[in-house]
């Protein structure tokens, strides 16, 4: 089904730009071309390198271990690879690219932004499948609200969804693919042991999931990422 919703998104994105301002809406995202690139490999790396540092802390927070699957194969990899970078994609196109696009260009921006990013911690609320589990609901929202957040500053600071499809894809890779904390199960690392997390180290990896939003945002914020005057 998720392979269906991808290219409905991307013409409604294309239809409605281009029959309410007669204009291509790709032009804008893709081009010009080295920026574009230049911004979604800053932002994947990035993330990876955010990602990975989390794993290893939390690792060494719930004293895991880790091991290659016995079960890996290229068309397993390849699958969740996919798997990862349509969804993102999807998720992308339908909250900055036609959700806050919309609502910025006929409303003021930062209600925009903070509309956008309410309604991709609710949507996360049934992709996580914490719906009636009140403390899940609050603390997912949080997390994913805020990176929606992120992303919609990544939006209006480059004018495109390319910085924030890198910074979303290399998370999700890192995590889905390489860590096996997705909805594939088991890709390329299993746990050789979960321990669950009590106390104070519970706190701890609350904290961490609450702190990366603001890594993020600060990555973005940051001169290393041009701003894109308004076309």
């Amino acid at each position: 089904m998720i392979y269906v919703i991808f290219p409905i998104l991307l013409l409604v994105c294309w239809l409605a730009v281009y029959l309410s301002e007669k204009r291509n809406i790709f032009n804008q995202w893709l081009f010009p071309g080295r920026r574009r690139l230049n911004e979604f490999f800053l932002g994947l790396i990035f993330s990876i390198v955010l990602c990975v540092l989390t794993q290893i802390f939390l690792s060494r927070l719930g004293d895991r271990t880790w091991h290659l699957s016995k079960d890996i194969s290229i068309s397993k990899l390849t699958f969740s690879l996919l798997y990862d970078l349509n969804s993102v994609v999807s998720e992308e196109l339908l909250f900055r690219g036609i959700i806050l696009y919309f609502l910025s260009k006929y409303w003021k921006t930062r209600p925009a932004m903070l509309i956008s990013a309410s309604a991709f911690g609710i949507y996360h609320w049934f992709t996580f499948g914490v719906w009636g589990n009140l403390a899940a609901m609050i603390l997912v929202f949080a997390v994913t609200g805020l990176m929606g957040y992120v992303f919609a500053v990544a939006y209006v600071k480059t004018k495109s969804i390319i910085l924030s499809i890198g910074i979303h894809v290399g998370w999700n890779w890192i995590n889905n693919t390489v860590f096996s904390n997705g909805p594939n199960g088991v890709q390329l690392l299993e746990v050789d042991k979960m321990v669950p997390l009590e106390g104070l180290n519970t706190i701890f990896s609350l904290c961490l999931y609450l702190i990366i939003p603001f890594l993020i945002l600060a990555f973005i914020k940051s001169k290393i990422i041009k701003e894109q005057e308004q076309p």
